[in-house]
């Protein structure tokens, strides 16, 4: 069985309950990757610069407390397989929306791959669903 590695378990501590449950859940059948969950100021400009992220401090979702973003991969994927990163997205958000209907979170899940756009779906962003 898979199981977070320290660094990993430790961004997922940062991030709202619903997320550390949803992505516990996929830990125990896919081996994943925690790369982000809470951003400092200083980490969310350094994002921006580099292009990791379209938003400016305090404008991400990775920036509120605990954050209602976090960046997950599956440890063995390619970067430009498109098809694996679907079939990531649709299974996190499968099981996310599974768990909403049980009561287990109280929140739906976005995939930065729902957009439509290729580039996107190689993004490894997840986060709390928040309506308008």
């Amino acid at each position: 069985m898979p199981s977070f590695s320290k660094q990993s378990q430790q961004q997922l501590s940062t991030c709202h309950h619903d997320l550390q449950a949803i992505f516990t859940a996929v830990e125990r059948t896919i081996d994943c990757e925690v790369s982000c969950g809470h951003r400092s100021r200083d980490e969310q400009e350094k994002a921006f610069e580099e292009g990791r992220s379209g938003f400016h401090w305090p404008e991400s979702h990775h920036n509120d407390k605990p954050a209602m973003a976090v960046d997950v991969m599956p440890a063995d994927i390619d970067p430009e397989d498109l098809r694996r990163w679907h079939w990531f997205g649709g299974y996190v958000r499968g099981l996310a929306d599974r768990l909403y209907d049980e009561g287990v979170v109280t929140h739906r899940l976005h995939w930065s791959g729902e957009q439509g756009d290729p580039e996107l779906s190689k993004y490894p962003h997840f986060e709390i669903y928040l309506p308008h």
